[in-house]
């Protein structure tokens, strides 16, 4: 199977997914994008999804509603250190040099079919993780609350 024919079945198997969670999302089929969003605890969450037919892999990434202020963007990149060690699928990305803050979490697929339990789990573990820090990053940037607080969270 060629590289864009399994990127092809992917991206309909991802679509189906979310057909079968009942979520909206629009497509850019010619790109095999999704773009959809989910309201968390505190904040709404922004969810894109791609799949890459060069590289072979589906990476979903959802950016923070915030870009971090440049005088916390040290002090931001240590929490993230910190959160990044505490999880075990998935990651932020942050670039120091613009302040943007993102969870990614990304599936490689060559030569496989991606089972919509996985489509499934990326969806939900990106919720999660973005649910579970995103305010407190935000919290962070505004100084209600410092790095050792937050280090206490990170390791709950």
């Amino acid at each position: 199977m060629s590289k864009e024919n399994e990127a092809l079945a992917l991206y309909k198997t991802l679509c189906q997914t979310l057909d079968n969670m009942k979520w909206g999302y629009t497509k850019e089929e010619d790109n095999f994008v999704v773009r959809t969003s989910a309201i968390g605890k505190d904040l709404s969450m922004e969810l894109y999804i791609k799949i890459d037919a060069e590289r072979q892999v589906m990476y979903l990434k959802s950016p923070m509603p915030f870009i971090v202020p440049a005088s916390e963007r040290d002090k931001l990149a240590k929490a993230v250190i910190m959160a990044n060690y505490s999880m075990l699928n998935g990651s932020f990305e942050y670039d120091l040099s613009d302040g943007y803050l993102a969870f990614k979490i990304v599936v490689p697929y060559m030569e496989s079919l991606i089972s919509e339990k996985v489509c499934h789990y990326m969806i939900m573990v990106s919720c999660q993780m973005t649910d579970k820090f995103n305010d407190k990053f935000m919290a962070l940037v505004d100084g209600e609350m410092n790095l050792f607080d937050f280090e206490s969270f990170c390791k709950q």
